[in-house]
């Protein structure tokens, strides 16, 4: 949080001089100071706020490489002449504990070209896939196992 609001500081005041980057840190420090004293704020929750965001970052980074395969899939299906479709509902368990996880994994799947989210009841999941192919790695993928690991902390 220090570093955020000396960030802020920075960005507000437009330019950069010895003077302001003293001034920030000055104003960092004290902001930092009551937010730790009246608002609980603490090393330990900027640790854990941290990991989050590099967390979030990953998944972001994982979802996009995702996005652009499914992309390039389906593009194959459109402009091959003889593909034949072959659309499926598929039911699985994602094994996921918290709700917000599996919200995100059900908007992940929709966001992936090919395949919809139709239906997230518990940790049951029904998806919809435009061909079989784009069901491997629902059940088990790397968007799973990432978000496993969100909820494991690590």
């Amino acid at each position: 949080m220090f570093f955020v609001y000396f960030a802020l500081w920075v960005v507000l005041n437009g330019k950069w001089t010895t003077e302001i980057a003293a001034f920030g840190l000055a104003f960092a420090a004290i902001a930092y100071f009551f937010s730790c004293r009246f608002m609980g704020f603490s090393l330990k929750t900027d640790a854990r706020l941290m990991i989050r965001a590099w967390q979030a970052v990953r998944y972001g980074v994982m979802l996009l490489k995702e996005i652009l395969n499914a992309n390039l899939a389906v593009m194959r299906m459109v402009l091959d002449l003889d593909f034949e479709p072959k659309p499926q509902l598929v039911k699985f368990n994602s094994g996921l504990k918290k709700e917000r996880h599996r919200v995100v994994l059900a908007n992940s799947i929709t966001l992936t070209p090919g395949t919809i989210t139709c239906l997230l009841e518990g940790d049951e999941f029904l998806v919809h896939a435009l061909d079989e192919s784009l069901v491997e790695g629902l059940d088990d993928g790397v968007m799973i196992t990432r978000l496993k690991e969100m909820e494991a902390g690590k």
